[in-house]
């Protein structure tokens, strides 16, 4: 027996191949397995004596298998979706748990998988697809329409590069016919049984009859077919008409690979193939008369192949030759090498056959479909309320959001390339001119300024109302981006107008913290009953509260109320805060808003209380307003008698940072005065880092020191 094995593809053209002159059929076999460990390799290896096929992991591998004696060269190739490839896919799906990876796997497979079904109609004979059911899978009306569309679409091509081969004169060295085999799910089938037995394999053959039927129509439908009996050289296969007298295209096996009638699960079938032979009443006379006969996987095919001979010599088949193995080798190779190899998948590439092959992939034509009418709702929505240069921030929030937008609309496997498009897009549109700056403002705001040198000043267009070191005038100013212009240039601008003729002290604490005394006038000149006339205060919290003093003792900060019943000396003291929008109000200790008439409001020595008190840097303005506004500590105010001088001692607690503005000396402030101590906008730590506007900031108490007045000393001498 001259049996021998090879596979495509092959680094050298098998010798043995090329010497066989007998003229040859070759016969491509293309199927899948239900499940182990009956894999479609070993159906075909019971049925071919000799045969040695098995399971492949490529669908790009063709398994060849000549056998000498018939003449016959089977080449079998295995299905993207075979039970055991996908098995062997698992390992890759768990570890990376992704659609998308699985997905893309799986078009690769069918990419490849249609190459292979491009050879096989192009230098079969005959291509038998075997299915692990009995049902026809209209999967494969979407992997033939494909096959057809691109051998049209190549056909040209091949012409222009083989035009010496006398077998690729059409492009194709054979047209095929088309042969299916399916495996029956016999045990689903549980009928009562059927009165008077008729011969099980006639009714085989006629369930096969009405398989061939609708097979053929569904072709035909699917334009798989001509509208008439032509076998012009652009058809894909050729299928005889259901009414033909020929040998059958369709077989039926059972689950194991065996021909229906061994079947032992077979016994109770007879009455579903009953009711079946009576939709068969116009089926031609010879189904009746059938032989009742046994048809293995290989008989089926040797007698396709026996059939397809005869015609042959009798001339009844138009086109249809036998050439020897060789000579279809060199001719079959050249289209292996076009159509299957590595080095020429630019073909497939190009513009027409790309959309052909995407046929194969509905997920992803649905999900391209999507994304392209999601995209352009997902790209407005990043320019909606968009300025004309905006930061980096703004334009991470704006594409997060577009992408949001793609993600609810959008969706399938095409979805990752389109986000990618997105922001590829928004990246470009942001870069191209659009730029903002990225600096922020001392307050936690950006500057809105197209991306500058630092020879441009910073600007956010916002505009807060300040009072001046004094506080006797208000102005706009701009919202700060360093210490300079936040705790001294602004000032200075209000200076000429206002404080410059007041006599004054300007500080600077650690690290350029500006800050800044004012006397504003006697100590008499403060009315108890009017509190200070100063713009921006809200009613009734422009009052100053008492600081009453023991006037023999030396003062230094005493528990509340230790002097009592003793004559004192009174000062009045006041926390002015002050919020973005110019309101001003003075608070006691813990925040509270100093609100109310004189009448209720001067009690002992409050004022004391709050020298002797932590008072918070900021607190909630108290000014009616639908959001509420963050005053800050900006000026102690404090009116002391001639003999009262006071020793000002200034440490803010930011959390765990100490800040000191009167180190290493403290500044003293001459009795008989009213005195404005205007303290830093912005507070900053020891690397110039400024700091937040923390509701747990604190001016530590004891700020204020009262002393002997050197001058009443000198007098009582």
């Amino acid at each position: 027996m001259s049996f021998f094995h090879f596979s495509l593809p092959s680094a050298t053209s098998p010798e043995h191949i090329l010497s066989e002159f007998k003229p040859t059929c070759i016969v491509g076999l293309i199927g899948h397995s239900r499940s182990d460990p009956s894999s479609m390799a070993s159906i075909i290896n019971s049925s071919l004596p000799g045969a040695q096929f098995v399971l492949s992991k490529s669908t790009s591998e063709i398994q060849c298998f000549f056998d000498g004696d018939q003449g016959i060269l089977y080449m079998y190739v295995g299905r993207h979706d075979d039970i055991n490839k996908l098995k062997n896919l698992q390992q890759l799906f768990e570890t990376q748990n992704s659609h998308l990876v699985h997905h893309q796997e799986m078009i690769k497979l069918k990419h490849e998988e249609i190459k292979t079904w491009l050879w096989l109609f192009s230098v079969c004979h005959f291509v038998v697809v075997l299915h692990p059911s009995q049902s026809f899978d209209v999967e494969y009306i979407r992997l033939f329409r494909t096959t057809q569309q691109l051998l049209q679409h190549f056909a040209p091509k091949i012409k222009e590069l083989y035009p010496e081969t006398e077998l690729l004169t059409t492009a194709r060295i054979y047209r095929p016919r088309l042969l299916f085999v399916f495996q029956s799910n016999s045990a689903s089938m549980h009928l009562p049984p059927k009165k008077g037995r008729q011969g099980f394999n006639q009714q085989c053959k006629r369930l096969g009859l009405e398989m061939e039927t609708q097979i053929f129509h569904i072709f035909r439908k699917c334009r798989l077919l001509p509208k008439q009996a032509s076998r012009g050289a652009q058809d894909l296969a050729h299928l005889p008409p259901p009414n033909e007298l020929r040998e059958p295209f369709v077989l039926f096996l059972d689950g194991k690979g065996r021909p229906s009638s061994e079947s032992p699960s077979f016994k109770h079938v007879d009455t579903a193939l009953y009711y079946i032979s009576q939709l068969s009443a116009t089926a031609p006379q010879y189904v009746q008369d059938v032989k009742e006969d046994t048809m293995t996987l290989g008989s089926f095919l040797k007698r396709n192949v026996k059939n397809l001979r005869n015609q042959v010599l009798q001339e009844k088949e138009d086109g249809v030759t036998f050439v020897p193995l060789g000579e279809w080798y060199s001719a079959a190779i050249l289209l292996y090498s076009f159509y299957c190899h590595a080095d020429n998948d630019a073909n497939f590439s190009e513009n027409g056959p790309a959309k052909i092959i995407m046929q194969l992939d509905p997920e992803g034509q649905y999900s391209e479909n999507r994304c392209q009418k999601a995209y352009p709702v997902a790209s407005a929505a990043y320019m909606d309320s968009l300025p004309s240069h905006y930061t980096h921030a703004i334009h991470q929030r704006q594409l997060q959001h577009a992408l949001h937008i793609l993600r609810s609309r959008a969706k399938g496997p095409a979805f990752s390339t389109y986000a990618a498009k997105l922001k590829e897009d928004c990246d470009a549109i942001w870069e191209d001119g659009r730029k903002g700056c990225e600096s922020i403002s001392l307050t936690g705001n950006a500057c809105v300024l197209p991306l500058h040198d630092s020879a441009r000043v910073h600007s956010n267009r916002l505009r807060m109302r300040s009072a001046c070191s004094c506080g006797r005038s208000i102005s706009y100013r701009s919202d700060p981006f360093t210490l300079e212009s936040a705790n001294h240039e602004f000032y200075m601008s209000l200076s000429d107008k206002c404080c410059s003729t007041l006599p004054q002290h300007r500080l600077f604490g650690r690290n350029q913290l500006s800050w800044m005394i004012c006397n504003i006038g006697p100590a008499s000149s403060y009315q108890t009953t009017m509190g200070i006339e100063q713009p921006g205060f809200l009613l009734g919290s422009q009052y100053l509260l008492p600081w009453d003093l023991p006037p023999d003792e030396a003062w230094a900060p005493e528990p509340k109320n230790a002097w009592r019943g003793k004559r004192s000396v009174r000062c009045y003291v006041g926390y002015e805060y002050e919020c973005s929008k110019g309101h001003r109000f003075y608070c006691s200790a813990g925040g509270a808003p100093v609100k109310g008439s004189p009448a209720n409001m001067i009690k002992e020595n409050s004022g004391g209380n709050n020298v002797m008190s932590d008072m918070i840097l900021y607190t909630t303005c108290p000014s009616h307003t639908n959001k509420p506004l963050l005053g800050q500590l900006m000026r102690i105010v404090v009116c002391s008698p001639e003999q009262v001088s006071l020793s000002v001692c200034l440490n803010v607690s930011y959390r765990n940072i100490r800040i000191s503005l009167t180190a290493p000396d403290n500044v003293q402030i001459p009795g008989g005065k009213m005195t404005v101590i205007r303290l830093p906008y912005v507070y900053c730590d020891e690397s110039d880092n400024p700091l937040p506007f923390d509701i747990e900031a604190y001016l530590c108490k004891g700020a204020l020191i009262p002393m002997r007045s050197n001058r009443r000393r000198n007098d009582k001498k």
